[in-house]
């Protein structure tokens, strides 16, 4: 039975990754034959000049995966772009799908979404004087400091009293703008390349060329895979039985926060990477959201809520039962909570660190090269076959 996963190139990858996706990997290479890419082609789709940061962005990953236990004896590790098997495939079945179909998959329709808040967040910028607001806001600020004849550094009140009601002032204006503006005023679509709209039917290729078993993906994106079941169905109707329906390895992966409370991303600034060093994990868990009720050490605290005590669940397993109750009765604060995590977290991760330092790329380039020519092997074996039942064979 074969596995097929890939990750876009988009740098190193942080604990989310690892405990979302790698360590689900790690356990599927032990049961699967597994094909594991770097989906290079995919990461163009946004912006095509992320072109010139590929390649090194593949090092920075393929040291993580191997650093975590992907085991290039245990799976074929690759490269998207050195298979052209996947750009030949994606020809064919792009004569097998419509627009309106591709119209409907749920990527394009949350780029449609992300684009038209991009464009209200646009007008926003291009219709508030910022300048004005600034004279209005610190005009309030100076008949505030010189109503409280306050003996302090006034200057340095100011400027905080000042960044305080700038940055709730224009956050209310944003909100505002957000339920003001119609979406449908905002054009989409010449913001839209057909390389993005035709995302959906290379990702059917990827998973196809390979004759792939299972996907493993999370419960939100069945939808996702369901193209790639369409495709590979209506090619077997019209041409023969070459293509196992592939199946959805359903997985839970876990929503990580990051460190101002939102889903860690690279693109958010907020996140822990596998590759940090300790003072570097120990500086960013200190600047960490917490349950913002929890204002003193001794008040009770939410931590069901808590970004920091679902990082506790999962690097430190042994105590998060005690963490849990000190937390709400108010025995533990959050620094001493902190502590904890770092403690734990960081002993979790040195070996890790150790193994990716001692990494060269020159190993990588070998890994990816080996591992290449092996999908191609599966690919061309995969691309004689379809050619051979559409009576392309020559």
């Amino acid at each position: 039975m074969i596995v097929l996963s890939g990750m876009r190139p988009t740098g190193k990858l942080h604990i989310g990754h690892l405990v979302g996706v790698l360590e689900n990997w790690k356990e599927l290479q032990n049961k699967y034959n597994c094909y594991f890419f770097i989906a290079d082609y995919h990461a163009l789709t946004d912006d095509i000049k992320i072109a010139f940061e590929i390649k090194s962005n593949t090092i920075e990953v393929l040291k993580d995966w191997l650093s975590v236990g992907i085991d290039p004896k245990k799976s074929v590790l690759f490269v998207q772009s050195k298979v052209k098997q996947h750009s030949e495939f994606h020809i064919i079945l792009s004569m097998l799908v419509s627009i309106s179909r591709l119209f409907r998959v749920p990527t394009y329709k949350e780029k449609v979404e992300e684009l038209r808040k991009k464009g209200i967040e646009t007008k926003f910028h291009l219709n508030i004087d910022e300048e004005r607001v600034e004279h209005i806001i610190r005009s309030d600020v100076d008949f505030i400091m010189k109503t409280f004849d306050i003996e302090v550094d006034k200057q340095k009140i100011k400027d905080q009293i000042y960044r305080k009601l700038k940055g709730d002032f224009l956050e209310l204006l944003r909100e505002f703008m957000k339920t003001s503006i119609e979406l449908e005023e905002i054009p989409v679509n010449a913001e839209i390349s057909y390389g993005f709209l035709g995302y959906p039917v290379l990702q059917s290729s990827d998973i196809l060329i390979y004759r792939a078993n299972y996907v493993p993906i999370g419960q939100d994106q069945l939808s996702h895979l369901e193209l790639t079941r369409e495709l590979a169905r209506k090619f077997n109707n019209i041409f023969g039985e070459i293509f196992p329906i592939p199946e959805p390895l359903l997985t839970e992966f876990p929503k990580v926060l990051g460190i101002d409370g939102r889903k860690m991303s690279k693109s958010y600034n907020n996140a822990i990477y596998i590759s940090d060093d300790s003072n570097t994990i120990k500086e960013k868990l200190r600047k960490y959201y917490t349950d913002p009720q929890k204002i003193r050490k001794n008040d009770p605290g939410r931590p069901d809520i808590c970004p920091i005590y679902y990082l506790q669940k999962i690097f430190n397993k042994e105590e998060r039962e005690e963490i849990y109750n000190d937390c709400k009765s108010g025995k533990l604060g959050c620094v001493d909570c902190k502590l904890k995590l770092f403690n734990k977290m960081d002993k979790f991760l040195e070996p890790i660190r150790e193994k990716r330092e001692k990494i060269k790329e020159d190993e990588i380039l070998n890994i990816l090269n080996e591992g290449s020519q092996k999908a191609r092997n599966r690919a061309e074996e995969t691309m004689n076959l379809v050619l051979k039942s559409m009576n392309l064979e020559f």
